[in-house]
């Protein structure tokens, strides 16, 4: 898709806030990635006492920011200066182990290779159907039961989106909303202007990066600046049933984000989360897909080798690790199946069901929107991964089945405490459907509720004993103590049921 070049004064107004003065005004401490650049519906507390520099990847405090800020303080900037800077600005908070200014952002030159984006060899594997042809049962049958992925047809008749989601008109209508484009250091959202946003993609020089800056927004629909973007999509027909919706908005796991994307960007090879299925709609541009099946035996460490410069880009595992999948070594040797390719194209679905590995990268700029589901009839798994996964959920779970589904209220009490085929079931995965897509191979998901309720009791723990033992002792690390808490909850998975405790579900 090609959109078309941002006129200067649409950018941010013409006139700087006075949180942005006070943030460039000063030439003698270093500049920050601004509050306003992050989520702060969840996090006001933190953002009122962190103050942070930026770190470039010569890991000098503030980095090429404070030559900028020093230059900057002398004059007012234009609308067109700001835009680059909140760019410049987002680019080292989701990345900073790359130099912004030592263009480390296009080190690897994947813009300069044709054959990153070419579609050429690229298998046909995935089974087409219409929603015309195919009903709700049949595709249960077909596709959820036995859980084989599909790519829908004919399902987005009458969508808004189809013909309001381009570049130009997103930003006439939410130029000045904030959408998240990735997580900085801490996990903590890094949101730029759909203004900003258009003057990147339509900008040669930034779309030299080899993956770059895209828009994977999973609060647009909680936002009051994003939340008209609900009534342009309807949720297709095989997927209205979504039985997390019975432990309430606020407790549910994110599960439904808009991916706007520029070619190279995508999500690296990952399963979701808690047994959740999703399925992903292309209003515009195409997507590569590549998928493994979940009885493969495949492990994360299988498809995501260390020693092998894997950034946790989506572009850069379909360069390295992508090849070695479709190799000898791999079928022959390891036993591993190859990949299930396809490229989805504008007004088809993909469907991904539950434990599928799943790899996508942008072929050229794409408009999406996707979601995650559980069903009844991939009930049984789901319940399982929420159960180990999410146990306060689970139960606030349970009590609405019983009363508004008490048939899977009773299959979730017949379940065994610890079933044989979850022996090897994982409860989560390193990013979400479709994305980035939301968190890197080394950080930890803190927007997770799981991971925030188990470092928050970690800290507490390190504050009210291990820090007041003695007035000279040194209080243990909080990663240390997260650490302690894996390996102790990896012990108590692998250790078979005490005979003497009764079972509670």
């Amino acid at each position: 898709m090609t959109a078309a070049a941002v006129e200067p004064m649409q950018i941010d107004g013409g006139v700087a806030s006075a949180k942005e003065a006070a943030a460039s005004g000063s030439s003698n401490s270093p500049t920050r990635v601004l509050p306003e650049a992050r989520d702060k519906a969840r996090h006001d507390a933190k953002y009122d006492k962190k103050k942070s520099k930026g770190k470039d990847a010569d890991g000098k405090d503030g980095g090429d920011s404070d030559k900028e800020g020093e230059k900057e303080g002398k004059r007012k900037l234009t609308p067109l200066e700001r835009c680059e800077k909140k760019i410049r600005a987002a680019k080292r908070a989701t990345r900073s182990e790359l130099s912004v200014s030592g263009g480390e952002w296009q080190k690897h030159g994947y813009a300069y290779d044709a054959k990153v984006l070419s579609p050429d060899g690229i298998g046909d594997d995935i089974e087409r159907i219409s929603a015309k042809e195919v009903s709700v049962e049949e595709f249960i049958e077909r596709f959820e039961r036995p859980c084989r992925p599909c790519l829908i047809t004919d399902a987005m008749d009458g969508w808004t989106a189809t013909t309001e989601w381009t570049y130009d008109k997103l930003r006439d209508k939410f130029g000045k909303h904030k959408f998240k484009v990735g997580s900085d250091d801490d996990g903590y959202a890094v949101r730029l202007k759909f203004n900003h946003i258009h003057h990147y993609v339509n900008d040669p020089a930034h779309m030299r990066d080899d993956s770059p800056l895209y828009i994977f927004d999973g609060s647009f629909g909680d936002k009051e600046g994003s939340q008209p973007l609900l009534k342009d999509y309807e949720v297709p027909k095989y997927f209205k049933e979504d039985l997390f919706r019975h432990v309430g908005e606020k407790r549910r796991p994110p599960y439904r984000w808009v991916v706007i994307g520029p070619p190279r960007s995508g999500s690296s090879v990952h399963v979701d989360p808690l047994a959740t299925s999703a399925w992903n709609a292309l209003i515009s541009g195409h997507k590569r897909w590549a998928l493994y099946p979940p009885d493969a035996g495949l492990t994360k460490p299988d498809l995501k080798p260390k020693g092998m410069g894997l950034d946790g880009e989506s572009v850069t595992w379909f360069q390295r690790m992508y090849p070695k999948t479709r190799g000898a070594a791999w079928t022959d040797t390891r036993g591993f199946p190859r990949p299930m390719d396809c490229v989805q194209g504008p007004g088809e679905i993909m469907y991904v069901p539950d434990g599928w590995w799943h790899a996508v990268l942008n072929l050229d700029h794409t408009v999406a929107v996707t979601q995650n589901v559980v069903t009844t009839a991939r009930f049984p798994r789901a319940w399982r991964m929420t159960k180990r996964g999410r146990p306060k959920m689970s139960n606030q779970w349970l009590r609405k089945l019983r009363e508004k589904r008490p048939d899977l209220a009773a299959a979730a009490d017949a379940q065994p405490r610890r079933a044989e085929t979850s022996a090897n079931e994982k409860t989560s995965s390193s990013s979400s459907s479709s994305s980035s897509e939301e968190s890197s191979d080394t950080e930890p998901d803190t927007n997770d509720p799981a991971f925030v309720d188990a470092n928050a009791a970690a800290m507490k723990l390190n504050r009210l004993f291990l820090g007041s033992k003695g007035g000279n002792s040194t209080p243990v690390s909080d990663a240390t103590l997260m650490e302690m808490a894996r390996e102790r909850k990896a012990r108590a998975e692998n250790e078979p049921a005490s005979p003497k405790k009764k079972r509670t579900e």
